[in-house]
């Protein structure tokens, strides 16, 4: 898997982008990198873009995520998942997760996104 981010502290937001085929621990070692970042604020909103991205879970998997991703992220800010329109049942499932320890909701625009977490799109740079 691939993976970007960059932090706009202007709007108190990090933005996240997947890319390719990933794993739970994809994911984790993602949330330390980002972590490191002297910008990073952990009451930041998020949006993760997973729109051209593929998950390969199992249910241990899933177990695993959850435990680990309750010890590096605090519930304290919203994330907007943002995903294409044929994400498949494994995505679906890591999602609803996220949905339940997090202050989180699944979009399939930016925009959509942006709207839920209270900042004006044309504030962003695309």
């Amino acid at each position: 898997m691939k993976f970007k981010y960059e932090i706009l502290p202007d709007l108190k937001l990090i933005k996240e982008y997947y890319y390719g085929y990933f794993k739970w621990n994809d994911l984790i070692q993602h949330t330390l990198s980002t972590r490191k970042d002297e910008l990073f604020n952990e009451s930041y909103n998020v949006i993760s873009d997973f729109t051209r991205a593929k998950v390969l879970l199992n249910i241990k998997d899933l177990d695993d995520y959850i435990d680990e991703y309750e010890k590096y992220s605090p519930i304290l800010n919203k994330c907007a998942i943002l995903v294409s329109h044929s994400y498949d049942t494994p995505m679906a499932m890591l999602f609803e997760i996220q949905v339940r320890i997090q202050n989180a909701k699944v979009f399939y625009t930016e925009d959509e996104a942006m709207n839920w977490l209270e900042i004006d799109p044309a504030h962003v740079k695309k």
